[in-house]
């Protein structure tokens, strides 16, 4: 797996995480709320490794 790759299924799994917390906004607000901040830390993950050291050599 190179940096797309992870980035690429850190967006999915919140883009996933995101249309379920929307599914269950309304009967388990709480779960919903949960699965969001799920979400927002898949985002932050891709984000780490978009920007951050993990692929200091650059993508391969």
């Amino acid at each position: 797996m190179n940096r797309k790759d992870l980035v690429a299924l850190e967006l999915h799994y919140a883009g996933m995480l995101r249309r379920e917390a929307k599914s269950r906004a309304k009967r388990y607000p709480a779960i919903a709320d949960q699965l969001t901040k799920w979400a927002d830390a898949a985002v932050s993950r891709a984000e780490t490794v978009r920007c951050g050291p993990l692929f200091a050599g650059g993508d391969k």
